[in-house]
């Protein structure tokens, strides 16, 4: 024999319109912190990055200097 769950509805839990209003007004002062948050931190990341880009950047036009000087050809 096999035992079924009664199946129950919740009880609908409705908040008032002043409410919603809040609750959209925290969630956007949520939402415009962690925007900031994110742009402290990108801005971190890119001091953090740039110097390592710079010399990828030197090297790389050294190499291309280098390479193209050796294989110009004099007309």
């Amino acid at each position: 024999m096999t035992r079924k769950a009664k199946t129950v509805s919740p009880q609908k839990v409705l908040i008032t319109k002043e409410q919603y209003i809040e609750d959209i007004k925290v969630r956007w002062q949520i939402h415009q912190y962690e925007i900031n948050k994110l742009g402290e931190d990108l801005n971190k990341v890119a001091q953090t990055v740039a110097p390592y880009v710079q010399k990828i950047m030197d090297y790389s036009v050294s190499k291309y200097q280098e390479l193209r000087d050796r294989y110009v050809t004099i007309k």
